[in-house]
């Protein structure tokens, strides 16, 4: 697996509007992060879902969300991705 992958700009703006049925951020077989429909994500493996990312990002800037102040608020994600990599090594483990 590759080093610990990290929450980009564009990921979070290829979830937010992805056309994919409940689309959600997660953890591929290769270790990257990915965008897809939760049916091609192993539950273990799921980062974050656009519910979560909508109400992280959005509850911070009401007024739009622009690349800037996605990128501020990136720091907060890491989290997110260290508890699904545990959870997911858990499962495979």
């Amino acid at each position: 697996m590759p080093e610990t992958p990290q929450i980009t700009v564009a990921l979070v703006r290829e979830l937010l509007n992805s056309a994919a049925g409940n689309p959600v951020l997660y953890i591929n077989e290769s270790g990257w992060l990915e965008v897809g429909s939760e049916i091609h994500a192993a539950r273990t493996a799921v980062v974050a879902t656009r519910e979560d990312v909508s109400d992280y990002f959005g509850e911070h800037h009401v007024d739009g969300l622009d690349d800037d102040t996605i990128s501020e608020l990136l720091p907060g994600t890491e989290q997110w991705v260290e508890e699904a990599l545990e959870a997911h090594d858990r499962h495979t483990a």
